[in-house]
């Protein structure tokens, strides 16, 4: 008996639909019960008068392999870079890509000052930064890029000015170990009340705000595209976050809304911490008035697209990088720098940034 052929494309195209009509007839409900959820679910107008009395905006963004890094393979070292829109510069780092978690931690973390004295006023040990497995080695540098932007966040906390300070992303974390995340958490909280600040983050993607977004049309909770505000129901924001990411609580410290801040810009995620949740309103309105200034993101806090700025290198910055690593490259071996000079010529770069 001859084995049977391959499916024609029509075979295929068919047996695509059936699966197809199957699926969407199983999840169309899920659907139908999220638009119910949400009718119940206020919108409200963001004031569109600015607040003069209204505190400065600060943000702090840090950059890291993923926006600069020299690259010479297989030679890469990571830029590690925590600014904030003010320009002032908290963390600055070279950081070879083929050391161990370990390494990483004792040559580049533990001698630096500034860092020292974070985990310590943390009450932590280095210890507690370590990966517990695989998978958290693998992010440890992300790790601890987000553990320094949390650092000076907390720095602008303890200045005795009111200020709306503004984490790039929401106001909880997924790589941060729990015990390090609640000593943040206990530091910033305090911080932020004593002397008065607002805290909050903002999130250009959100899982749940994909979740939410073809019900959000459908109930036209964002008709007109008028700049609006939701706070988004914990249960929602639960169902919606994919299950890696599902915080249960002990690694968030803030309030989720859904905000459009200027008229027909996308909807944005919006973290506002929890001890000034009461200020909802009033943040929003603020960052509202900021997001009006910002250019070429409509609708996104120009502070913290000047924090992006400042984090990552400018053109200058990056052709005075790559031009003292070529010389560092030639003390250890001159015939591989000499390599590298004629590989420029023909168009290789060997600092590698993006733009924020």
């Amino acid at each position: 008996m001859n084995p049977a052929g391959p499916a024609s494309e029509a075979d295929r195209y068919e047996a695509w639909r059936r699966g197809l009509r199957i699926a969407l007839a199983q999840e169309w409900p899920r659907l139908g019960a999220l638009r119910r959820r949400l009718r119940r679910l206020e919108t409200r107008p963001i004031p569109p008068t600015p607040d003069p009395a209204a505190p400065p905006v600060v943000a702090a963004v840090a950059a890291d392999g993923g926006e600069s890094r020299i690259a010479l393979d297989p030679l890469r070292i990571y830029i590690l870079r925590v600014a904030d829109s003010d320009g002032a510069i908290y963390f600055e780092e070279c950081i070879p890509h083929s050391l161990d978690a370990a390494d990483t931690l004792r040559f580049f973390f533990r001698s630096n000052e500034r860092v020292q004295r974070l985990v310590k006023f943390l009450g932590l040990g280095w210890e507690d930064l370590l990966p517990r497995d695989a998978s958290g080695a693998e992010h440890l540098l992300p790790m601890l890029r987000e553990l320094l932007e949390w650092g000076a966040l907390l720095r602008l906390a303890h200045g005795t000015a009111p200020r709306l300070i503004l984490r790039d992303g929401l106001l909880r974390s997924v790589l941060l170990p729990a015990p390090v995340f609640r000593a943040v958490q206990r530091a910033l909280e305090a911080a932020v009340t004593k002397n008065g600040h607002r805290l909050a983050g903002v999130a250009k993607r959100s899982a749940a705000l994909r979740y939410l977004a073809t019900a959000f049309a459908l109930e036209e909770s964002f008709a007109g595209g008028e700049p609006r505000y939701a706070r988004v129901p914990p249960e929602i924001e639960r169902e919606a976050a994919p299950g890696p990411y599902r915080w249960a609580g002990e690694r968030a410290m803030g309030e989720l809304y859904a905000a459009r801040l200027e008229a027909g810009a996308p909807i944005l995620a919006v973290d506002i911490a929890a001890v000034c949740a009461g200020a909802a309103p009033e943040i929003l309105r603020r960052l509202a008035d900021s997001a009006r200034a910002s250019f070429p993101l409509r609708g996104y806090p120009a502070e913290l697209r000047a924090a992006h700025e400042r984090a990552c290198l400018s053109a200058i910055e990056a052709e005075t990088l790559q031009a003292l690593f070529l010389d560092e490259l030639a003390n250890v071996d001159e015939p591989t720098a000499r390599a590298a000079r004629a590989a420029i010529v023909e168009g290789l770069e060997t600092v590698e940034t993006t733009a924020p």
